[in-house]
């Protein structure tokens, strides 16, 4: 950690930092209501969190509190109010405890469809900035402006494989301590905030470095069909052995492995679990698991042998739009881990959370989970 650069940075914000806020503050979300961003969002949470112990809450505070919390379009109010009542009581009262560690937090309200604690219509970017906002001391927000710029810096945590999202979190989260300390920074969020005004280019445009993420898709050599077909029928096989129906991509469900007929061994028809135009999508993915019975989806996978990996997570994207999809995973030979890598930092998958939601497992892991669904919490 270079301190003559972060202590370069520091003293370039604070002199320029009220121009910022009067010709950015507004608009960036810097300022709300002629309130400081950190500041209003503790007030909103803090005025929930009183509602809920006097017993006073209301859907229409809550259908509030969605719309006005947080950078960006809102895309799941409606999910996010159908959870009902008592589970948004729950989610607040998880959020705000200070002895359940953030990692516990984001894995079972974000990560893990089948957690008691997990909300339909929040992310990563949700739960941090609840973090950041009530235990302002302890916690940053993580979003792709702390990661642009911790890119910049050169202070970006190397990704280990198969490294959950909210394990990695915590990795974010020392860095911007350390800086916070390095500085003498009062809290978390006014490091957020130096962090965004880098990125963002309002200050330290000497200091930045070249960031070009937007990489050419790469495509691999021809097609292996029966690679792809036995992908999806281990992971059919698994899925129905952990008890859930599974959908298999309309296009192939003509196909057969080891002797056996997809179609005798799926759903006919697509639960219809969100709009029609976005099931007209969903039906093209892979292979999707529902919950048995039911047309709630829990994981949803692309196969991805030598085709380009963006043209899966494209469609995977196509659906999270639209749905707040739980899981979300590629499956792809060893040699292409690198290529998921680069692929899932692409801005557009960052600015809809899906680099959130979704990871890659090799074709080498898949035969062992296939071999293994038992002891499967490895990939879970």
């Amino acid at each position: 950690m270079n301190k003559k650069i972060l202590e370069k940075l520091l003293a370039e914000y604070e002199q320029k930092i009220d121009g910022i806020l009067k010709e950015y503050g507004e608009k960036d979300g810097f300022v709300i209501n002629g309130i400081l961003w950190w500041n209003y969002y503790t007030r909103l949470i803090s005025d929930m969190i009183e509602k809920i112990k006097k017993n006073e809450l209301t859907e229409q505070d809550a259908r509030q509190f969605y719309k006005e919390f947080g950078f960006g379009p809102k895309f799941y109010e409606k999910l996010f109010i159908e959870n009902g009542l008592d589970k948004i009581v729950e989610l607040f009262l998880f959020l705000s405890d200070p002895n359940i560690p953030p990692e516990q937090k984001i894995k079972e309200i974000v990560e893990d469809p089948e957690s008691e604690h997990y909300f339909r219509g929040v992310g990563i970017n949700f739960v941090t900035l609840f973090l950041t906002s009530f235990f302002p001391q302890k916690y940053v927000q993580w979003n792709i402006q702390t990661d642009g710029a911790l890119k910049a810096l050169g202070l970006y945590p190397k990704k280990t494989w198969g490294e959950k999202r909210s394990d990695f979190y915590l990795r974010i989260n020392k860095v911007c301590s350390d800086i916070r300390n390095e500085l003498g920074i009062e809290h978390m969020p006014r490091v957020d905030n130096i962090l965004y005004c880098f990125n963002k280019g309002y200050i330290g445009a000497e200091i930045r470095k070249h960031d070009d993420r937007d990489d050419p898709i790469i495509v691999g050599p021809k097609k292996s069909e029966n690679s792809h077909s036995k992908m999806q029928y281990l992971l059919l096989q698994i899925g129905n052995k952990k008890g859930y129906d599974v959908w298999i991509a309309q296009n192939d469900r003509n196909k057969s492995f080891n002797g056996e007929e997809f179609s005798k061994l799926c759903l006919q028809n697509l639960p219809s679990f969100t709009q029609p135009p976005t099931l007209a999508i969903a039906k093209f993915i892979d292979v999707i698991w529902f919950k048995r019975g039911t047309s709630n989806p829990i994981r949803f996978f692309e196969v991805e042998h030598s085709t380009s990996i963006y043209s899966g997570l494209l469609r995977l994207n196509d659906v999270k739009i639209d749905f707040p999809i739980p899981k979300a995973t590629i499956i792809i030979p060893k040699d292409r881990k690198n290529l998921f890598d680069s692929q899932i930092e692409r801005r557009t998958f960052k600015q809809s959370e899906l680099s959130d939601i979704c990871d890659c497992i090799t074709y080498e892991e898949l035969e062992e989970w296939f071999k293994a669904v038992t002891t499967a919490g490895k990939y879970e």
